[in-house]
């Protein structure tokens, strides 16, 4: 069977770059279970991010550390490629203002996506 195809926003590259080298391998972990499974990823590793106006098929990768619980906002665009929006961490901080947070970039990192196709 055939690897899904990942791609990355830059604001995904951004954040990623910033990550320890322990935690990139652990988050990387996770995007090579995507690029296996593709849509059909399920928990514990990903699930379906509530709370978009905008995109009724944004998930969310999973990863954690003992320092940290990171979360990946992806999409699979129309052409079945997976697409990671942005990450951040969840550990300490409010739940409904980091999911808040991150679905609000995942949707404009999206958008800006998708007019970047039509050129």
């Amino acid at each position: 069977m055939d690897a899904w195809e990942i791609i990355t926003s830059k604001q995904y590259d951004a954040w990623f770059l910033e990550q320890t080298d322990e935690d990139k391998a652990v988050i990387r972990s996770k995007v090579y279970l995507l690029e296996e499974y593709g849509p059909h990823l399920g928990r514990p590793y990903a699930d379906t991010l509530k709370g978009s106006k905008k995109l009724a098929n944004l998930k969310e990768l999973r990863a954690k550390t003992d320092a940290n619980v990171f979360r990946v906002a992806y999409i699979f665009d129309s052409e079945r490629k997976g697409l990671l929006l942005i990450g951040g961490d969840k550990k300490g901080k409010n739940q409904k203002k980091f999911y808040r947070n991150l679905i609000s970039q995942a949707e404009q990192i999206y958008i800006t996506y998708l007019k970047g196709k039509e050129k």
